[in-house]
Parts: structure tokens; C-alpha cells; sequence
């Protein structure tokens, strides 16, 4: 009895607050030590440290601590055989925040059996190594922050060079796009007018064909049995078409021979003259022999072979030419007739004058940075609202996507004011943070309700549900490390102490104001009900405090005898009596 009177004025006798890392120091005078500065000597918290061997980090955790310098990441020096860097997180073990401080260390830290010591507000850790060069976080911190803002100015100063260049280039590139179209349009003038002139001209040798035929017959431009021969090249292909006065078929055509020979077996003259074909790389020439006619391919040719309407056509692809547009010519008795519509090619640069310009016009990079991203554990919110929206931004003005019920599961992801940016299904949106609690957070008549709304879905039962255990589960052994930093001897007789915050057991709760901007619960005291107090989320009561406000519930936080525990008080609902 004596022994939990001890413990029970041991308990009402420490603060529920969070003690404060303000600096983190190293230095080798005597001995190699790390100093963590804490803002106060009273109120300091629990201590372990731990030694990854596989890793080569040395973990340290402070509870219900706080950072200066902010949660992150902190280099020092990768090439010090004691602390490289150190990144700063807090996390939840055994119902208990964490401070938590991982570093990767080098040859000299090789385990977690270190000396602590602690000197009024400044806790040492202690190595048995020597000779480490001396270092300040803030200091380092800084300098570092100092850098990189001088980085941002820098890469400021670059990025506005590099628009003022590309307006510039912008600029140049419309009057560019000007003058080649005024030198488009004249060049469509000019075609116009040749078009005209070819016209004319056509209309000339049509009635020029007219006269001929009245007038007597006279010798022909092409070979005796031909009709007309044409090249026409262009769009990546060259198409040679010769019409006999007798319709051919394909079964008087041969395939080249060794000579690149292609033999027609026709009627015509048993010898003729060799004609040569002047345009094109794929018909060389045409002549007659005993076997019929003749048509002779440049070596290595392999034209595909068709006849069409009588008419004997050879195409092959075209990689000669390297210009836009087309070739015509065309062989028939009164004359041979060309047409050249190709473009001149565009300029190639040289490759020095490249070189040139990309010195001149280069841009050297000043600085570059890495970013590192701390990834939260994945907790599941439960709704605990009868019905609420899902929004698509965190405002009760944006589009709702969909409507969620009690009992529907979510992903946490963020908590951005009055919202919690959660993830359903595929769908990632915003609920009001009101309407959504942990399932560490429930109280007894929200858990009853789950599950009987699991048992009408088919789903699996929430009984026995405990969170989303922290990363750190599996790091820690199955022990507890206690340091009392000099906190008051749990044996020595209290003097004096008087007790201070709400006790719990002597309050009941009379109502919740939820439409305020944050929820704020009434309570009274049992014996005395003129006494009343408001109390919001956070707030410290006597050995805890208090943990979430829901519509109908309280859940506070309490810590006795070094035990956590929760405990719920609700206002009487349809769903169950006094909690």
C-alpha cells in the first residue's frame, strides 16, 4: 500500500510536457562526446539508443520531445569516422511520441553500449574513440541554409538570363517566320505564272499534234512498235511505263536475267537501234531483237513487275534524289518531252559553325541540389460520421465526388486544416477531419457500432483491430529503457505537491460544441456541478490529456505508473447509453 501511494504521488508530481532539443554539439577535448542542449532541466525525457551493425547507424530516441531545428534531414561529414549525417523524425512506440535521431556513423561508433551522462540541461553521449573533428548542428545547419539560399539567387538570376534569351530568340524567330512567308508567297506568284506558261505551251503542241496528223507521216521519235515510254519519279519511288502498239500480257515478260534484262515477247522488227533512256535510275535503254524486246536495267535493279490495261510498269523505290517533288519525262513519236518540278535542297550547317554558335550561345549551371522525402507510415481512418462528403479540394465549395457512411475505410495521406487528404479506391480527395477518426481513437460505442456494420457487410470483424504499428517495431528489442534524467526520486517523500489539472473520475461530460471552428467539450464536476470547464483537443489534464473530440465522444490519454491507456466519456446517443 505504501508503494502505490509512492507511485501515485509520483505520478501527479510530472508535467505532461515536451522537453526541447535547442542544439546538438561534437567535440573530441577529453573524450569524444555528443551534447544534446535541452532547453530546460526540468521535465527531460526518456532515453535509448540502438546499433544497426548490417547499416552502420546508431539510433538514438528521446519521448514527447521536440527539435529546434525542425524535423529532416542534417549533413555533417561523410568522411568522419564518427556521425556522417543525421535525420530527425518522430514516431509513435508504445502509445508514446519519439524523438527520434538516426545516424550513420563510421568506424569509431560500433555500438549502442555508450556512456551517458547528463550535466544540468545537457545530456552527453560518450565514445571510446579519439581524434574526431569538432562540429555544431545549428552552425553547419546555417551555413548550409545560407548556401543554398545563395544557390536560389544564382539559379534566380540564371533562369531570368535564359527568358530574356528566349524573348530574345522568340523575337528573331517571328521575323524569320515573316520574311519566309513573304518569300513563300512570292515564290508561289512565280509558279503561278510558270504553270500559266506551261499551259500555253501545251495548248501550242496540241495543235501542233493536230497539224502533223493531217499532214503526211514522218519518221518517229521512238522505236518501231512503240507507242510512248515515261519516267516518273518523286515521293520515294522511280516508275518506268512503256505502252506497245500491241497490248502486251504478263506472261510475255521475263525477269532479268544475269544481264539485268528484261525480254518482251512480242511482235516487232527482228533489230532495231539501242534507245537510250535519259532520266531516272532504272531503265538504262530499250532496243529490239530476234526474242522481242528489250529493256535493260541498271545493275542491281529489282523493280516490282506488272501490266496493266496492255500497258508494261516497273517500280522500284527512289534514294537518289534528296529533294522535294517530282520528275516527268515522257518519250512518245513526235518527241521527248521533260518536266522538272523539284525544290532545291535546304542547306546543310557545318558542324564547326554549330560548334560556334552552342559556344557562344551556352549557359554554364551553377548549382545543383538533392531532395530527400521523409515517407510517413500508412494509417487507416475509419468514418465515424453517419454521412459526410468526399471532396475533390480541401473546401466545402468544391465538387463532391462521392458521399462516404459510417464504417468506410480511408487511407490517410496529409492533414491540411480543417481536411484530411485521404485516398478511396483509386480516388484521391478530402474529408472534414471531424468526421474521421484512427481506430486507436474509437471509443467503446464506435467500436460496438463497426463491428455489427462489418458483421451486415460481410466484411472481416474490427474486434482485436490495433493501429498501423510505427517502423520502429521491429527495431527495438521487447524491453523498456528507463533514465530518469534527473527527475525526482519516486522513494522520497513528496512535501508540499498539490495536485493540478482535471481528474477525470470526478467530471462527467454535459455537451460537445462541434459547429465551432474546433470542437470544444463541457464538463462538470459530479459532486459540485456549478463547476464546469471547456476543454479542446491537446489540452493537459491530470496524468494525460486530451487525445480527440467526436460529435459524441471524448477520448483522453492517460499515463500512470508508466502504463498508457485510453479512456472514452460520451454523451448518451441512439446507438448506446452513458459511455
Amino acid at each position: 500500500m505504501k508503494c502505490k501511494f509512492l507511485l501515485m504521488l509520483l505520478s501527479s508530481a510530472v508535467a505532461l510536457q515536451a522537453a526541447l532539443i535547442k542544439d546538438v554539439r561534437f567535440n573530441c577535448t577529453k573524450t569524444c562526446q555528443m551534447e544534446f542542449q535541452f532547453a530546460s532541466d526540468k521535465n527531460l525525457p526518456t532515453f535509448f539508443q540502438k546499433y544497426d551493425n548490417a547499416s552502420k547507424t546508431l539510433t538514438v530516441g528521446f519521448s514527447e520531445s521536440d527539435f529546434a531545428l525542425g524535423i529532416g534531414n542534417y549533413d555533417i561529414d561523410a568522411s568522419s569516422p564518427f556521425v556522417h549525417s543525421m535525420s530527425v523524425s518522430k514516431e509513435v512506440y508504445r502509445g508514446m511520441n519519439f524523438l527520434m535521431i538516426r545516424m550513420p556513423v563510421g568506424a569509431s561508433i560500433n555500438s549502442d553500449k555508450n556512456a551517458i551522462s547528463l550535466d544540468k540541461s545537457s545530456f552527453f553521449l560518450k565514445f571510446a574513440s579519439k581524434n574526431g573533428k569538432p562540429w555544431t548542428l545549428s552552425k553547419l545547419f546555417a551555413s548550409k541554409k545560407a548556401a543554398a539560399a545563395k544557390a536560389a539567387r544564382e539559379e534566380e538570376k540564371r533562369l531570368a538570363a535564359e527568358r530574356k534569351a528566349a524573348e530574345k530568340q522568340a523575337a528573331l524567330d517571328r521575323k524569320a517566320a515573316e520574311k519566309q512567308a513573304e518569300l513563300d508567297r512570292k515564290a508561289a506568284r512565280e509558279e503561278e505564272k510558270r504553270m500559266a506558261a506551261e499551259r500555253k505551251a501545251a495548248e501550242k503542241a496540241a495543235r501542233e499534234n493536230l497539224a502533223q496528223a493531217a499532214a503526211p507521216a514522218s519518221a518517229s521519235a521512238l522505236l518501231p512498235g512503240l507507242k510512248e515510254m515515261t519516267v516518273l519519279i518523286g515521293s520515294g519511288m522511280e516508275q518506268f511505263r512503256l505502252v506497245a502498239s500491241n497490248p502486251l500480257e504478263i506472261a510475255q515478260v521475263s525477269n532479268p536475267n544475269g544481264a539485268f534484262v528484261i525480254t518482251v515477247a512480242t511482235k516487232g522488227p527482228d533489230k532495231s537501234p539501242v534507245f537510250k533512256v535519259s532520266t531516272g535510275a532504272l531503265v538504262r535503254s530499250v532496243f529490239w531483237d530476234a526474242n522481242g524486246l528489250n529493256i535493260q536495267l541498271s545493275p542491281g535493279a529489282r523493280p516490282v513487275i506488272l501490266v496493266q490495261d496492255g500497258a508494261l510498269i516497273l517500280q522500284t523505290s527512289e534514294n537518289a534524289i534528296r529533294r522535294d517533288g517530282f520528275v516527268f519525262w515522257s518519250a512518245r513519236p513526235n518527241g521527248i518531252y521533260v518536266r522538272d518540278w523539284m525544290k532545291s535542297p535546304d542547306p546543310v550547317p557545318e558542324f564547326s559553325d554549330f560548334v560556334k554558335s552552342y559556344e557562344k550561345d551556352s549557359k554554364k549551371v551553377v548549382a545543383s541540389a538533392q531532395t530527400f522525402h521523409l515517407r510517413p507510415v500508412v494509417r487507416e481512418l475509419i468514418v465515424v460520421a453517419d454521412e459526410t462528403e468526399f471532396y475533390a479540394a480541401p473546401s466545402e465549395k468544391s465538387q463532391v465526388m462521392q458521399r462516404v457512411v459510417f464504417g468506410d475505410r480511408l487511407v490517410n495521406m496529409d492533414l491540411t486544416g480543417l481536411y484530411r487528404k485521404v485516398q478511396l479506391g483509386n480516388k484521391i480527395g478530402y474529408v472534414n477531419r471531424r468526421a474521421v477518426s484512427f481506430t486507436d481513437e474509437l471509443s467503446a460505442v464506435q467500436m460496438e457500432r463497426l463491428r455489427k456494420v462489418d458483421q451486415e457487410r460481410g466484411e472481416t470483424l474490427t474486434q482485436g483491430m490495433k493501429p498501423v504499428g510505427s517502423a520502429l517495431d521491429e527495431l527495438y528489442e521487447d524491453r523498456v529503457t528507463y533514465s530518469s534524467f534527473g527527475r525526482r526520486d519516486p522513494f522520497v517523500e513528496i512535501k508540499g505537491l498539490v495536485e493540478e489539472g482535471i481528474n477525470i473520475d470526478q467530471v462527467e461530460l454535459v455537451g460537445i460544441i462541434w459547429e465551432a471552428e474546433e470542437p470544444v467539450a463541457i464538463l462538470v464536476e459530479t459532486k459540485n456541478p456549478g463547476v464546469s470547464y471547456t476543454i479542446k483537443e491537446g489540452d493537459k489534464i491530470m496524468n494525460g490529456k486530451v487525445l480527440k473530440i467526436t460529435q459524441t465522444d471524448v477520448l483522453f490519454l492517460i499515463q500512470e505508473f508508466g502504463v498508457s491507456r485510453r479512456y472514452s466519456m460520451g454523451l448518451p446517443d441512439k446507438f448506446g447509453g452513458q459511455k
